[in-house]
């Protein structure tokens, strides 16, 4: 043969022989059939199987198997690739590939390692791994030729690598409607394997809400046929789904007295055995990984009843024997069932961690499986000792999380892939490389993740990839360890579907145009700005909109920028790329965006009531509906018309369970001038008009809530004109005068709601060391008035100076340092608006003892990590020039990493001074400041600096404790305000105005969401808090809109029983009348939900204010007339935190007692979280007559909509029914 055709080579119309031995496992002949089916869908037609009619040919098997095979690949290859351990032997899950003779071959070290190369070969034709769970299409090709040469081997790093499908009610949802299942079985985990295996991912934590993997034996044998191994999570112990499985176990036994408790000795305990050894006898025959230990069921915690009689200061000690009895006796059980040594896990997690490190003994051959704080934060890492157990360890990682109260975030994955690769990697230095698992919840849309944690589980402590590194001569470094470049190469490998020939690991073009940059910029960009703050953990104020600028208002217009590049990217796309596009990447833009549009209109509408903007008020009401919607649509869209409705079902973050995404945020529209009371009672109380200036209509607020505007060279503040008439129609021109040094976005316009106007002082080497002094006079046009704002430049860089920008939120990824390179002098961070801010990675030099970590910073950049080696008296040193003086906050941005075993500190000098230690008390979940921590990626240290004079300085922070790491440093020269980015800067206009509505329709078609469903909680509540389990009524349509003085109007009577029951408003206490008023000044109003989203509701706004008794509580009271009898009273209220959802009832000064399953009166339950719904307080007995009804608020952030006293069990009436009825 010719040694140009001794080349691999396919070509449409000539047929492919795929060629597996008999003696092959069905794991590697079902991939193979999968290559088979591949081979069709690129070339377009069925491939012969016979000799006489194949062009080409693959043959694929495992070493060992055939001697034929063997006898082919010979031992040289194998050996030269790298294919054996140091000790002899085959690594395990090992492949080589090459090209012999014109013939394709596939070896692998065992079973997987052939499924791997198999369809390594199968993504190298561009069929995605997610050509199913994301609808990635298939590019059919001409022809595919790899060269005589070629030669690609590979294995993995961590033994075990899978993933926990967790908190998965929306997966079975969609399971029931698609795949012909009444639950999760072997139809779906048949997709799921095959998505692992083509990943080079080898184990599984199945579903174990919904049902139990045991309960159907066919779920093991096709996991075992296609060749992964099947485990289980903390709680479930033997491969029994505890929460699925004991009680339909113990019913159909008849065992009705069995508990599900170790400590009670003799029958319990041998029914407890019967039952984890029937469980391996049905797993005998499969490979699995059996978790040994005990906790409760569903993950509550160990139970040990026996223990609890003994003294307090013995049961530790008696759980820690007990929890020893157990193991021995399982390890017993598999000795005896199974007959042959297994892999087995022992995970140490909340309690039983504490019984651990009490002494627990734990087999050395068993796995240690560590857990992250559900958060993406590893919380320890083994001991010397540990590391060298037989056993090895392993991790629990999370990307999805059903977390404790108001925590969850099961809607979308927002942790960067920077941040789980840091992680990782200190885990992997830490000898944690036995087994990795990662929680994705239902996997629908944590996609990139679940290929970035196998990938990485994959190659780490990999020097270079080996991927064709033997033809191309190329020592590339693993794609992971650059998470920019492996998104790129994620996009391309998912969307080219075109090999490139160069067989150096790349492929010629990105996504059908070169775009895998783009997107890569994109997802990466998206992760660090959302995860400040998750989508499904946002509230009110969770960024200022005042202090410091509008750090809200910057973080939209960079979401602003990801939408738009998204969408740009999308429209230029194929439209058979476009759903995968979608679901891959935009969805979760579109997401972020709507969301925190809403909630930045919600903020700006309260905003806007305090300083008196009526009609830009009510206009930021309409758009956080507006963008609700949107959000909603998007949703729909989703799940109705994407794909055709492939997915409907997937995806309901509003729905429960598992816990909902944040809704609804607070909104507040102006009243009308009858509300003289109300506003009589709120004059001077948190009103925001001691911040404003205000001349006749004309309304002006100032940067940072001043009365006056400093800059320095090149700083950019704002003024805003707002219009104090009631409606946008009412307008009035504007002129504006300012000092020539100041350059205005605009100086002349016309004012409906209200204008942002950025000032901006000239940006010149002398600018930057001049002052000067002046006024900005903006001039009422319409009406004559006008008002005057001093204004101020000061020197503050000093002769041989630069000053350093701080990093733009514009360009996320930390490479458009704003400083002069072409000036020279030494670059110094300056005071400008009460700050100095310095990103982390801006010292002048890194020194040995720190290593820069990409991508990993907060909002955006990098962090700073410290680490081992190098002299430790080599700070990181930031030089800072001051114009203030005198003892200054410190603010330091800690990565909210762990070490629940260690401490977490950093020295902190200044000039050459004393080192401070700044120190963190979050060493652990649950410690210190960890839930704020997690909440908003990041632990503020604070360190009161020595005084300083105006100049500069030297701020010196020396490295302590290894993996301390922090992105960005603040010195507050003024007293702090409460914000949460102080100092990112980018975009501080106004956010853009936009036609939403229309934009929607062009997108998603015309979707229009049915009114949000009426929930009521039964007066019988459950004990089970998981499960969803209220009344559910679903309207066709709102009710109609009322006027804000309809509350008024009610209150002007008393609330009078009428067909057994009493209808209450609550927003009626607005008036201030005999019938219905408020207690004090802390009430404030909102906008709700009922009459067809026109209604008021009222509430406490502030985070973290509660009272302990209810004489000191914020109350509503309401007078009432009853005719008599038992009454349950009523409330539609929603809250978003468990803290905020406690409230009393109280008649006639008389406090009731709550309902069962309100205890203390807290109302919180999974299924009430973010949503309003109506739930039973109390009951009473009241008789004929005048009573007072008291509502106490005994917490903060609660709203109270509607309060109903109903005789009987009858529900409170719905919202048309109620506008029906008063």
């Amino acid at each position: 043969m010719e040694k140009e055709e001794m080349k691999f080579f396919m070509k449409r119309g000539l047929a492919c022989r795929v060629r597996v031995s008999e003696r092959e496992t069905d794991a590697v002949k079902i991939a193979a059939e999968n290559l088979r089916t591949d081979l069709k869908k690129v070339f377009g037609e069925e491939q012969k199987q016979d000799a006489a009619s194949a062009n080409a040919e693959i043959l694929a098997g495992t070493l060992g198997v055939s001697e034929e095979f063997d006898a082919l690949v010979g031992t040289e290859r194998p050996v030269r690739c790298g294919l054996y351990e140091e000790d002899g032997k085959l690594r395990r899950e090992g492949y080589v590939m090459y090209v012999q003779d014109g013939r394709l071959i596939i070896a692998g070290t065992d079973r997987r390692g052939t499924v791997y190369g198999i369809y390594e070969l199968c993504g190298m034709l561009g069929v995605s791994p997610w050509y199913f769970w994301a609808d990635v299409p298939v590019k059919e090709k001409e022809e595919f030729e790899l060269p005589e040469d070629f030669e690609k081997a590979d294995w993995p790093s961590v033994e075990y690598r899978g993933i926990f499908i967790n908190d998965e009610e929306e997966l079975d949802r969609w399971v029931q409607k698609h795949m012909g299942e009444d639950t999760i079985g072997v139809k779906t985990y048949e997709k799921v394997f095959e998505l692992l295996l083509r990943l080079k991912g080898n184990y599984i934590w199945p579903a174990m809400h919904v049902n139990s993997f045991n309960m159907k034996r066919e779920n093991g044998e096709l996991a075992d046929r296609m060749g992964i191994v099947v485990g289980t999570s903390h709680c479930d112990m033997l491969m029994r789904s505890n929460n699925r499985e004991w009680k339909p176990w113990t019913a159909k036994k008849g065992y009705t007295d069995a508990v599900y408790d170790y400590s009670i000795p003799g029958r319990n305990r041998q029914i407890l055995q019967e039952y984890w050894r029937e469980s391996v006898e049905q797993n005998r025959d499969f490979e699995v990984c059996y978790t040994l230990g005990m906790r409760g069921i569903h993950d509550s915690g160990f139970e040990t009843e026996a223990i609890l009689r003994l003294p307090k200061e013995e049961q530790k000690a008696a759980k820690v024997k007990l929890l020893e009895t157990v193991i021995r006796d399982q390890r017993q059980i598999l000795k005896e069932t199974l007959g042959h040594d297994t892999m087995m896990t022992f995970i140490p997690y909340k309690e039983v961690l504490e019984l651990y490190d009490a002494g627990l003994e734990v087999p050395e051959d068993m796995t240690l499986v560590w857990a992250n704080d559900n958060y993406g934060y590893v919380r320890r890492y083994p001991s010397e000792k540990e590391k060298k157990r037989s056993g090895g360890n392993g991790l629990y990682y999370h990307n999805s999380y059903w977390a404790p109260p108001s925590m969850s975030y099961v809607f979308l994955c927002s942790i960067p892939l920077a941040h789980t690769a840091y992680e990782l990697q200190k885990a992997w230095k830490e000898n944690i490389r036995k087994l990795w698992v990662i929680n994705t919840g239902a996997m629908k849309p944590l996609e990139q993740e679940i290929e970035f944690f196998l990938r990485l589980a994959w190659e780490i402590g990999k020097e270079e990839a080996p991927r064709f590194a033997a033809l191309s001569g190329k020592k590339e470094k693993p794609l992971t360890r650059d998470v920019d470049a492996w998104v790129a190469d994620w996009i391309t490998r998912n969307f080219s579907g075109n090999f490139s020939g160069d067989f150096s690991g790349n492929f010629s073009g990105s996504f059908s145009g070169g775009i895998g940059g783009r997107v890569s910029a994109l997802l990466n960009d998206f992760s660090q700005l959302t995860n400040v703050r998750k989508v499904e953990n946002m509230d009110d104020d969770a960024f200022s909109q005042t202090a410091y600028g509008d750090e809200a208002a910057v973080r939209i217009h960079k979401y602003e920028e990801l939408f738009e590049e998204g969408n740009a990217i999308y429209a230029a796309l194929p439209e058979e790329e476009r759903d995968a596009f979608f679901q891959l990447v935009l969805m979760r833009i579109h997401a972020a965006y709507f969301t925190n549009l809403a909630y930045y209109y919600g903020d700006r509408s309260t905003l806007a009531c305090r300083q008196g903007k009526a009609a830009a008020a009510a206009e930021y009401v309409r758009r956080t509906r507006t963008f609700d919607d949107a959000r909603r649509k998007m949703i729909l869209y989703y799940n109705k018309r994407m794909a055709d409705g492939k997915w409907d079902g997937i995806l309901d973050p509003e729905g429960f369970p598992p816990p909902r995404a944040a809704m609804l945020p607070a909104c507040t529209p102006p009243l009308p001038e009858g509300f003289a009371a109300w506003r009589e009672l709120k004059k001077g109380a948190l009103t925001g008009q001691d911040t404003v200036l205000k001349n006749g209509r004309m309304i002006l607020s100032l940067w940072n809530e001043e009365k006056e505007l400093s800059f320095t060279g090149g700083s950019v503040r704002w003024l805003e004109i707002g219009n104090g008439a009631a409606e946008a129609d009412d307008t009035f021109e504007y002129d504006i005068e300012a000092p020539d040094w100041l350059t205005l976005s605009s100086k002349r316009g016309k004012v409906g709601t209200e204008i942002r106007i950025l000032a901006t002082a000239e940006d010149t080497g002398k600018a930057a060391r001049k002052a000067a002094a002046g006024r900005i006079l903006v001039k009422n046009l319409t009406d004559g008035g006008q008002l005057e704002i001093p204004v101020s430049l000061t020197a503050a860089c000093p002769e041989g100076m630069v000053p350093v920008g701080e990093r733009s939120l514009r360009k996320a990824d930390g490479r458009d340092r704003k400083q002069d390179r072409g000036s020279s002098g030494r670059p110094v961070f300056v005071e400008d608006g009460g700050l100095v801010c310095v990103e982390a990675d801006a010292a002048e030099t890194i020194p040995p003892r720190f290593r820069v970590v990409k991508r990993a910073g907060r909002c955006a950049g990098n962090l700073v990590e410290c680490c081992e080696g190098g002299p430790a008296e080599q700070p990181l040193r930031y030089p800072v020039c001051l114009t203030s003086e005198g003892e200054f906050l410190l603010e330091l941005h800690r990565f909210p990493s762990l070490n629940a075993t260690g401490r977490i500190r950093i020295g902190v000098s200044v000039d050459g001074g004393q080192m401070r230690l700044l120190e963190s008390e979050s060493t652990d979940e649950w410690r210190g400041s960890w839930k704020k921590n997690v909440l908003n990626n990041a632990e503020r240290l604070y360190l009161r600096l020595p005084y300083l004079s105006a100049g500069v300085h030297e701020l010196c922070l020396h490295a302590v404790d290894r993996y301390f790491a922090f992105s960005r440093l603040v010195i507050y020269t003024q007293e702090r305000k409460v914000n949460n980015l102080a100092g990112v800067t980018g975009c501080q206009e106004l956010p853009k105005e936009w036609d939403t509505e229309r934009w929607c329709e062009a997108f998603y078609g015309k979707m229009e969401p049915k009114p949000r469903a009426e929930l009521y909680e039964p007066l019988q509540v459950s004990s089970d808090n998981l499960a969803a389990g209220d009344i559910v009524k679903l309207p066709e349509r709102t009710a109609r809109p009322i006027k804000p003085e309809h509350y008024l109007e009610e209150a002007e009577t008393i609330f009078a029983e009428q067909d057994q029951m009493i209808r209450i408003d609550t927003a009626s206490a607005l008036a201030g009348s005999e019938y219905a008023r408020v207690s004090d000044d802390r009430w404030q109003y909102c906008a709700g939900e009922t009459f067809g989203r026109s209604g008021l509701a009222m509430y406490i706004r502030g985070a973290g204010r509660t009272w302990e008794d209810e004489k000191e509580a914020p109350g509503l009271h309401y007078r009432v007339r009853a005719e008599g009898g038992d009454y349950v009273i009523w409330l539609l209220c929603r809250f978003g935190l468990k803290e905020e959802s406690r409230v009393l009832a109280g008649v006639d000064g008389k406090v009731l007692t709550p309902l069962p399953g309100h205890r203390d009166g807290f109302l919180w339950r999974y299924e009430a979280e973010q949503v309003y719904r109506w739930v039973p307080l109390a009951k009473t007995s009241l008789a004929p007559g005048a009573h007072t009804l008291e509502i106490y608020a005994m917490a903060s952030g609660m709203r109270f909509e509607r309060i109903c006293l109903v005789k009987g069990e009858e529900l409170p009436p719905s919202d048309l029914e109620w506008e029906k009825e008063r």
